[in-house]
């Protein structure tokens, strides 16, 4: 997944090699999780897999180390993650129709 600008400076500076080394060195170039290729059309999905690099305990940018990051194809990385985008989504709205009843 991209990372937002507003959230680059979070990442450690070695992120590019730390994320390749997750991605082809330690994974093998599959999803650690379900296995899926690189590059390769999805088991399920028949999708074009594109490997990332998850935070998977702390999401927090600055929690790089290695025990915390996988490789995840997109399909277990949305799923990862959507608890965590749900609740950011509800807060987002809260936040939104406060300030709407502020007009």
């Amino acid at each position: 997944m991209p990372i937002s600008a507003e959230n680059k400076a979070r990442y450690p500076k070695d992120w590019p090699l730390r994320s390749r080394f997750i991605r082809f060195i330690r994974a093998k170039n599959h999803c650690e999780w379900c296995g899926a290729e690189n590059y390769q059309p999805h088991p399920v999905t028949g999708s074009k897999v594109i490997l990332t690099t998850a935070h998977v305990f702390d999401h927090s940018p600055e929690i790089s180390h290695f025990l915390n990051l996988a490789a995840l194809c997109q399909k277990c990385h949305n799923a990862h993650d959507a608890t965590m985008r749900r609740k950011n989504a509800a807060i987002r709205r809260r936040r939104e129709s406060k300030q709407l009843s502020l007009l």
